[in-house]
């Protein structure tokens, strides 16, 4: 008899995680990421036994374990759901700051491959030095994009070699597990992190 297939991936977990800053029911969590109850009712099981989350009647929220863990994280990545009008419109956006990747890493197809395999329509990766940009690219995100452009700089506080990820879907969970998914393979501390802190 095959066992049942898991309803989330890696980086579903990772999301639960994030929307749990503030105190969260789980008929919220299971709007917010889009999940069936059941599988949120795992991830949570999942997070609890990592000492990540604690729940009570009035919902779920981080540990003191949890805190440090976000704390951290947030040092590596910031995740935001940005609107970004002039910027494939009709699809939903996921956007990540990596704060530390990889040092002289080079952005390639092959990042944007992993956000389709998570069920992203694809991706646009930029990198910040003194502006934002597409490395290798015709393409001048500014031009293309203004309304984006200004409204990314007005959400992120950005550093010389940051990396902004942008994933567009037709569902904001394989817009955010797109990103997730290609943040991970740009930093080695966020990627041990996670691993350490995080997997089942």
């Amino acid at each position: 008899m095959v066992g049942n297939i898991p309803g989330y991936v890696k980086t579903d977990i990772i999301r639960a995680f994030l929307l749990m800053k503030e105190n969260i029911s789980r008929n919220e969590l299971v709007k917010k990421l889009e999940l069936g109850e059941g599988t949120v009712r795992t991830i949570l099981d999942i997070l609890k036994h990592k000492n990540l989350i604690c729940s009570t009647k009035q919902g779920h929220s981080l540990t003191e374990k949890g805190n440090l863990f976000l704390k951290k994280t947030e040092k590596s990545m910031v995740v935001k759901r940005l609107i970004l009008e002039d910027f494939y419109p009709e699809l939903e956006k996921a956007v990540v700051l990596l704060k530390k990747p990889y040092k002289n890493i080079k952005i390639s197809f092959e990042q944007r491959d992993i956000a389709v395999k998570q069920g992203a329509d694809g991706a646009v990766i930029l990198k910040f030095d003194n502006k934002l940009y597409i490395p290798d690219a015709d393409i001048n995100f500014k031009e293309s994009y203004k309304k984006a452009y200004n409204e990314i700089l007005k959400c992120f506080d950005f550093k010389k070699s940051d990396i902004l990820i942008i994933c567009f879907a037709d569902c904001l969970r394989n817009a955010e597990n797109g990103a997730l998914a290609i943040a991970l393979t740009m930093s080695k501390e966020l990627n041990d992190l996670i691993r350490t802190s995080m997997t089942c």
